[in-house]
C-alpha cells in the first residue's frame, strides 16, 4: 500500500512511484471535497470529503497523470514500474 495525502489543495507527494500491483490510497485532509480522476479515465473517485479515502490498484506499467475534477489546478502522477526480480 502506498499513500498520498490531499492537503492544501495539492496531492502529496505530487508524483509517486509504485510497483505494479500496488494499491494507492488517497486521504483527504482538506475541509472541502476533492476527486481523484485519471486523465485517461482509467480510474475516478466520487467526491472524497474531509478524512475520506479513495484507493486504486495499479496493474499496468507506465505513468498515469491524474487531477481533481472539482479543482482543476490540482495534478499528480502515479508512475508504475515492474517489480524487481529476486536474484537467483
Amino acid at each position: 500500500m502506498a499513500n498520498v495525502t490531499i492537503s492544501g489543495f495539492a496531492f502529496n507527494p505530487q508524483t509517486i512511484t509504485v510497483t505494479m500491483g500496488t494499491t494507492v490510497m488517497w486521504t483527504n485532509s482538506d475541509n472541502v471535497t476533492h476527486t481523484v480522476t485519471a486523465d485517461d479515465n482509467s480510474f475516478s473517485s466520487s467526491g472524497v470529503g474531509h478524512n475520506g479515502t479513495y484507493s486504486h490498484t495499479f496493474t499496468t506499467l507506465g505513468s498515469v497523470p491524474y487531477h481533481c475534477a472539482i479543482h482543476t489546478s490540482m495534478h499528480g502522477t502515479v508512475v508504475v514500474v515492474a517489480a524487481l526480480k529476486p536474484e537467483d
